[in-house]
C-alpha cells in the first residue's frame, strides 16, 4: 500500500524559499549575460547577443578555452582507464580494507579544491616539474577520477555477473569474457563517468588556480583574471555557454544511467 505524505505550508514555504535562494542568482547571470548595457538595470534596457560574441572574439579567452579542452581532452581518458579497473575491483571481488580503500577513493570529493590544489603545487615545486599542463593534468585526473568510478560502479551493479560466467564456460577467457561480454554493458557508465570528468576538468578553478602559469590557462582562472580588470557582461555570458553545456550533459547522464543511480551510495 502506497501513502502518500502531506507537507505544512511551512515546509512548502521554507522549500520554496531555498529553491529561489539557489536559483536566484543564476536567473541573474543569464539575466547579466543578455543585457544590453554593460551594467545590470532592472528591467532590462534590452537583450542583445554581442557579449556572447564578445566572449569568442577575445585572444585570451580562445585561447583558455582551447587550453581547457585540451586538458579535459586529457584527463578524460585518463580518469576513465584509472576508474575502470578500480570499479571492477569495488564490485566484483572482496578484500581486506576494501570499504576503507572505498572511502579513500571519495576522498576527492569531499577534501576541499584548494587543499588539493596546495597539495599539488608543493609536490610540483619539489619534482621540479612546476606549474603547466602536466601538473594540472595529473591534478585533474586525481581529482576528477572518483566521478567516473561512481558512474561505472552504478552501471555494475546492474549487470549480472552470470552472463560473464557463461562465456567463461563456453570457453572465452577471463579477461576475453569481460572484453566481449561486460564492456559493452559499461558503455553508458564509461559515457556518463566520462562526462562528469569532462565538465569538472573545463569548469575546475579551486585547483588549477594553482598551477596555471603563463603558457596554460584554464577558462575558470582566465575568467577570474579578466573581471579584475573589466566589468561587463562577457564572462556572464561565458558562465551561461558553461551552465548549457552542463545541463545538457547533465541531462544525457540521466538518459545513460539515471542519476538516482549515479547519486546512490553503494
Amino acid at each position: 500500500m502506497n501513502a502518500t505524505r502531506s507537507y505544512s505550508l511551512p515546509v512548502a514555504a521554507f522549500a520554496a524559499l531555498v529553491m529561489a535562494f539557489i536559483i536566484l542568482p543564476v536567473a541573474f547571470i543569464v539575466l547579466y549575460a543578455f543585457n544590453e548595457t554593460a551594467y545590470l538595470t532592472l528591467p532590462p534596457r534590452g537583450l542583445t547577443l554581442k557579449w556572447f560574441f564578445n566572449f569568442f572574439e577575445i585572444a585570451r579567452f580562445r585561447a583558455a578555452l582551447e587550453a581547457s579542452l585540451v586538458i579535459a581532452a586529457l584527463v578524460t581518458p585518463l580518469s576513465l582507464l584509472i576508474a575502470l579497473p578500480t570499479a571492477v575491483a569495488l564490485v566484483r571481488y572482496r578484500f581486506p580494507g576494501q570499504a576503507a580503500i572505498n572511502t579513500l577513493l571519495m576522498s576527492p570529493l569531499i577534501v576541499p579544491g584548494v587543499v588539493t590544489g596546495i597539495s599539488f603545487l608543493s609536490l610540483a615545486a619539489r619534482v621540479g616539474s612546476g606549474p603547466g599542463l602536466t601538473s594540472i593534468t595529473i591534478a585533474l585526473t586525481c581529482f576528477a577520477f572518483p566521478f567516473a568510478v561512481r558512474a561505472l560502479v552504478a552501471n555494475l551493479h546492474g549487470l549480472d555477473p552470470q552472463l560473464e560466467e557463461a562465456a567463461r564456460n563456453l570457453g572465452a577467457s577471463r579477461f576475453g569474457a569481460f572484453l566481449w561480454v561486460t564492456l559493452p554493458q559499461l558503455r553508458p557508465g564509461l559515457l556518463a563517468g566520462g562526462i562528469f570528468v569532462f565538465v569538472e576538468a573545463i569548469d575546475n578553478f579551486s585547483i588549477a588556480v594553482f598551477l596555471t602559469n603563463s603558457r596554460t590557462t584554464t577558462l575558470p582562472v582566465e575568467s577570474y583574471s579578466y573581471i579584475r580588470d573589466f566589468d561587463d557582461p562577457t564572462v556572464a555570458a561565458m558562465a551561461v555557454l558553461l551552465m548549457a553545456l552542463s545541463a545538457v550533459l547533465v541531462f544525457a547522464i540521466d538518459r545513460l544511467v539515471g542519476l538516482d543511480r549515479f547519486i546512490a551510495l553503494k
